[in-house]
């Protein structure tokens, strides 16, 4: 076979077949090829746009947030939108829960609004105090003035000078309860008076006393400082004696120095002797 013969057969061959048959049927090929292409469209084309895309979703929303800021800034600061129902289902961000709404509206109205309101309310409750001191001072001038007055000023020293006596007849009977902290039946008094005039208690006073007590108080006023032993009379000795010593409110004046015993019977508290005392008190507080 010549040349010619060789080249006319291998261009017979080359016409009369496909070059892609082969990778019809191979698989890997074929997966390849697909890879290449996919990597191909992902070019720096595809990530710009891609990346374009993400600005015009950003740009959108941040559009629709700006229109959402733009119109709730209206709202707030036009006076003049109020009482509108439109606006209820926003109340709750328009205005706070804690803040009231004006007392003519039934629907929800802009910040600026109840601002205005409020400040005016503000002013009118201003005006009105400011009437009503205007209005008083006059009045307490004058009062002031007649309070300065001689006369005023005596009944007035006069009124503070008297002596609270519910407060003396309460300091003088914690005094004499302390005294008899064991039995309080042991010393009573009675026809009990408080003279104003030189700030004194005077009142007729009973010591009771069972044969010959012991613990009773003695000279140094301290409680169970020593044992005292004695009747009625050490009784009643002992409660002066404490009066002196334990009393920053009391003072004695005119202190009874005769002491009688008496012995009784058939006395309910079982007492067997008693002694009678008279007590004069100078006021001290």
């Amino acid at each position: 076979m010549s040349e010619k013969d060789i080249k006319n057969s291998w261009v017979e061959h080359i016409n009369s077949s496909n070059i892609f048959d082969d990778f019809t049927n191979d698989t890997s090929l074929i997966n390849e090829v697909e890879r290449l292409k996919e990597k191909e469209k992902k070019d720096v084309y595809y990530y710009m746009s891609l990346f374009w895309a993400i600005l015009q979703n950003i740009f959108v929303l941040l559009l629709i947030f700006a229109f959402i800021g733009y119109t709730y800034l209206y709202i707030q600061k036009n006076p003049n939108i109020s009482n509108k129902a439109i606006l209820d289902p926003f109340c709750f961000i328009i205005n706070k829960s804690w803040i009231e709404i004006p007392d003519w509206t039934i629907y929800c109205s802009s910040i600026t609004f109840t601002k205005n309101f409020y400040d005016y309310k503000m002013e009118q409750l201003r005006n009105e105090q400011s009437i009503k001191i205007f209005e008083n001072i006059t009045r307490l001038y004058e009062e002031w003035n007649l309070l300065k007055t001689k006369e005023i000023s005596f009944l007035i020293n006069k009124k503070n000078e008297k002596v609270n006596v519910l407060k003396v007849l309460e300091e003088f009977d914690k005094l004499k309860n302390d005294f008899t902290w064991i039995d309080r039946r042991k010393i009573q008094c009675e026809d009990i008076a408080i003279n104003s005039n030189d700030s004194s208690l005077t009142a007729s006073c009973t010591s009771y006393s069972q044969w010959y007590e012991r613990w009773i108080i003695g000279f140094s006023g301290v409680k169970n400082a020593e044992q005292t032993s004695g009747t009625s009379i050490s009784i009643a000795n002992s409660f002066l004696n404490y009066i002196d010593k334990n009393s920053k409110n009391f003072i004695i004046e005119d202190r009874q120095k005769i002491f009688n015993n008496t012995i009784i019977s058939w006395e309910k508290n079982g007492y067997t002797n008693k002694t009678e005392f008279e007590l004069k008190l100078k006021i001290n507080f």
